[in-house]
Order: structure tokens, then sequence, then C-alpha cells
């Protein structure tokens, strides 16, 4: 059970890269951040249409069956989301990384200054 849920979950992310790699070549001329932006709109769009689905439709009302067993198509878009959740991860290790860091450096840089100016009265000059 345990190795069938990590196999779905598994083609869950490829499924996900892949669209992202056909969106960099189908839109060459956006950057691939662009790209990644447009996974997660698709996402949200999937997540919130199958969730509706599920929860309105194909059942168990929520309201009368909390808490119920989860049924084989909950636990398909579990999978999905959460391939997509480890693709988001990879995307925000690869694009916002470096400029995370960038605002680091330039607040501890801000913090540091204003240390030493309560600490001193002024700033010193090298």
């Amino acid at each position: 059970m345990a190795l069938a849920l990590c196999l779905q979950v598994l083609c869950s992310l490829c499924g996900w890269l892949s669209l992202y790699i056909s969106f960099c070549h189908l839109n060459k001329h956006r950057s691939y951040e662009w790209s990644c932006r447009l996974v997660t709109f698709t996402h949200g769009v999937l997540s919130i249409g199958l969730s509706a689905y599920i929860g309105f439709i194909d059942g168990p009302w929520p309201f009368t069956h909390p808490g119920s067993p989860n049924t084989p198509l909950q636990v398909h878009v579990l999978c999905l989301t959460l391939g997509y959740f480890i693709f988001d991860l990879g995307c925000i290790w690869r694009f916002a990384w470096k400029k995370s860091i960038k605002k680091y450096h330039a607040w501890r840089s801000r913090w540091s200054e204003e240390r030493q100016l309560k600490h001193n009265g002024r700033l010193k000059t090298h």
C-alpha cells in the first residue's frame, strides 16, 4: 500500500515536471520562473475543481460524514497534490534561493550598521 502511494506521488511529480518542461518549450520568450508560475496556476485550478467535485458530487458529503475513510479518488488527489508540492519546493529552491540570500545579506548589513550606530553614536567609515 505504501509503495503504491509513493509510486503515485512519484508519477505525479513526473507529470508536473513534464508540464513545466512543456511550458518552457512552448514559451521560449518567457522566463523559466514564468513557466513555474503557470504550473502553479494549473495546479490551483485542477485542485479546486477536483476538490469541489469530491466534496459536492462524488461524496461523501463532508458535513454529514466528517472523518469517514478516504475514497480512492481522494487518495489520488492527495497524491497528485503531494507531487505538486514536491515540485513547488524544487521551484522555490531553484528560483527564490538566490533572492532570499541577497535579501538576508542586505538585512544583515543594515542591522549591523544600526547596531554600531546605537553602540557608538555614529557610523564608522572604513
